[in-house]
């Protein structure tokens, strides 16, 4: 019997462990250099993604940064228009916003997302390219991968020239492979897997987040801020990002309005 009631207290005390760990978080700095001819000032991008259920405060975000990035998911059915507009909210004071669809957000409505992003804002990436603090050669790209369109990608790089300093942004990353392959690229970010979310180990659905470097080119895939179906993280810590990016190395840094607090 006190074996059971011991197992039992256990059990307990992992998932209450699980669910803390699920409503905290961790920034993730870390400095990016781009590739591509881009000239301009160091700025600073937060990225976040897969907010789903959860209320952001404004005390988790103390960074001056120049621009917010929102990689889909941040909202799913059930979500009040109260907590979505709050949380559009503190993003939105904290810089522009930027903000790419995820396979979840479409539940409450496309329209009425859309509605809400745009009255903080927010610019949403239809796959397309949008320059950077008015600079021609530094590019943010974004699409709506789960809309499935037929030429997602090519329609979003269409205004991309070669030499460019390009951002791209889809909720999966399990595109990036295509994009390296056929379009120039410097730094890919992504969320969507919730770095497995619930792990034993080294063992999960979908490998953890990861910032990697190769060929130039860096790739960031995040754990994400919130989860999905059940309220608990194991292993796989909830997280936002800061990143510091530079121009590639060689390039004469131009002022801009834009710079690192």
């Amino acid at each position: 019997m006190k074996w059971i009631l011991r197992i039992g207290f256990a059990g307990l005390a992992l998932m209450a462990w699980m669910f803390r760990a699920a409503h905290s978080e961790k920034k993730e700095a870390a400095v990016v250099q781009l590739s591509g001819t881009a000239q301009f000032s160091p700025f600073k991008l937060l990225f976040i993604s897969d907010v789903h259920r959860r209320k952001l405060r404004r005390d988790s975000f103390d960074d001056h940064v120049d621009l917010v990035v929102i990689g889909g998911d941040f909202v799913e059915r059930g979500v009040p228009e109260r907590r979505i507009r709050e949380n559009l909210r503190v993003l939105s004071e904290l810089a522009p916003v930027y903000y790419v669809f995820g396979n979840n957000d479409r539940e409450i409505g496309e329209e009425r997302l859309r509605a809400l992003l745009e009255e903080q804002g927010a610019v949403i990436l239809d796959d397309e390219s949008v320059e950077l603090f008015g600079n021609a050669k530094l590019k943010l790209t974004g699409i709506d991968y789960f809309a499935f369109r037929e030429h997602s990608v090519e329609d979003a790089f269409r205004t991309v020239e070669k030499g460019d300093s390009v951002i791209f942004i889809s909720h999966t990353p399990f595109v990036f492979k295509h994009v390296k392959q056929h379009y120039p690229v410097s730094l890919m970010i992504a969320g969507h897997t919730h770095g497995g979310q619930i792990r034993l180990g080294p063992f999960g659905i979908f490998d953890r987040g990861s910032l990697t470097v190769a060929q130039g080119i860096t790739e960031l895939i995040s754990n994400g801020f919130g989860t999905t179906t059940l309220p608990l993280r194991l292993g796989a810590k909830a997280q936002y990002h800061v990143l510091e990016i530079h121009p590639a190395s060689g390039n004469k840094h131009l002022a801009q309005s834009s710079a690192i607090g």
